[in-house]
This record gives structure tokens, sequence and C-alpha cells, in this order.
């Protein structure tokens, strides 16, 4: 039985492969324009032609074009985004290599490939709130906000209460609410269009209509605040999203956390 890695390898380890599957997933063609578009040479193109055929890659149609099979559409597809995770590693190498990623949703940690090009916010000893103030300006001002906030920050409270979203959707944890109670934070009827929910989620996001900021706690643990995860593509603020209803949709209304208390 061929297992799942030796599939992927068989394709990886050959770049000639490879580009055969590349250049057959953006449309099928005859096997010469499959030769003239990858860059190798004619005998290594028809070799992994031929062995992409015997094993069931790619397949030779009717018309004489070639074009993938389900499994070599699967592998080409897989591949991708093995490579753009890995895209994701090396833009934030030493932010993943210190922080946990296992409080994400299973959801947020399946698809870390659409955070391609995201970029680390740092607060340096002269700027500790650097940070901090990242987040504040993707607050204010947005149309669309929604915040997942383990601790309280008078800059994010601020901000949700002066942004354009008429309610934005605020996911915070039970230490955050008692604490809350017990500071003077924003007045009541400042806070009034918040949407609010209760949530024992260990990071901390804010999402907007144009960018997505992500703060993971430390391998060590604590919510570190001298860092910030930012991504601004379409597909980083889709993902954002993603993330952010899941939480959100397994989250307790205040007014019922409250009411059990």
């Amino acid at each position: 039985m061929v297992g799942p890695t030796q599939r992927l390898g068989f394709v990886s380890n050959s770049a000639a492969r490879r580009a055969v599957l590349h250049t057959l997933a953006e449309d099928a063609r005859p096997r010469q324009a499959v030769v003239d578009a990858v860059s190798a040479s004619e005998s290594a193109v028809y070799d992994a032609l031929n062995r992409l055929q015997r094993r069931g890659y790619v397949y030779e149609r009717d018309d004489g074009d070639w074009a993938l099979t389900g499994t070599g559409w699967a592998v080409h597809d897989l591949l991708d985004q093995i490579q753009a995770v890995e895209g994701v590693m090396d833009d934030a190498a030493e932010y993943w290599q210190t922080h946990d990623l296992s409080v994400l949703p299973e959801c947020g940690r399946r698809t870390l490939n659409r955070l391609e090009g995201c970029s680390v916010v740092r607060s340096p000893d002269a700027d500790p709130f650097r940070a901090a103030r990242c987040v504040q300006d993707a607050i204010e001002g947005s149309a669309s906000v929604d915040v997942i906030a383990p601790v309280y920050d008078d800059r994010f409270a601020d901000a949700l209460v002066d942004c354009d979203d008429p309610s934005p959707r605020l996911l915070v944890t039970p230490q955050l609410l008692e604490g809350a109670v017990e500071t003077d934070g924003p007045a009541e009827e400042e806070t009034a269009h918040l949407d609010v929910r209760v949530t024992t989620a260990g990071f901390a996001m804010a999402v907007t209509e144009d960018q997505v900021c992500v703060s993971l706690p430390k391998l060590e643990g604590g919510y570190d605040a001298k860092t910030e995860l930012v991504a601004r593509s379409p597909e980083s603020v889709e993902w954002g999203a993603s993330v952010f209803e899941r939480v959100w949709d397994e989250a307790t209304p205040v007014e019922a956390f409250v009411a059990d208390e």
C-alpha cells in the first residue's frame, strides 16, 4: 500500500515532476506544450510525464492533451499548501519558534498557510507599547471589528468605543470580565453597543476589514504583550475571520455567563 508521504515524496523529490504537475494544474495541454512550458530538458519532461502517468498522477485524454487525475490534483494542492506554510514559517521564523500555536483552534492551525506575508511587530525597550498601538490603530476607524482579549488594555477598550463599527464583537476571558468589574474602564453607556461573549481562548486577536493581528502566548506560558503578528492580505483576513467565528460560536453570551455565576 502506498502511503501519503510516499506520494508526496515521489513528486517533491523531483523538480521536473513538480514542474509538470504545476503546469498541468494551470490547464491541460499537449505533450509538446508541457515540454515548452517546463524549464527542464526535453528528456527530463518526457521522463516525468511517463513516471507520473504510471503512478496515476496524470493521464492523456482522448483529445491528446495531458491532464491531472484526482490523485494528481490532491498531491499538487497539498504541495502548494506545504510550500505556503513554509513561507509563513520563514516570514516570522523566530516568532513561531518561541510561541505556542496549540492555543489556536484546529481550523486555524490547519489553514496556517493563508497567513503568508505576515510580519512581527515588536515592542523594544525604548517603545514598550509599540505592539499595542499597532492593534489600537487597526481597530480605530475600522468599519468591522472583532476582538479576542484575554487581558484588559485601556488602548483596546478606548479603540473599541471609538471605532466605526456600530456593533463590534468582543470575546473576553472570565478573568478579564472579573477584572473589568474591579477597574475603571469605559462607562457602561459607552460600551452598550458591544456584543460580548465569554471564552477561555488563550490568545489575543483583532480582525478588521483589512488586517488581522494575533498575539500567541510564549512557550513558557503567559500573555505576550510585546509582540504582535500582523497580516494584511485578503486571505489572511479571511483566516482571522474564520478563527474568530469558531471561537465566537463556542463562547457564552456575557448575560448568560453572569447569570450562571
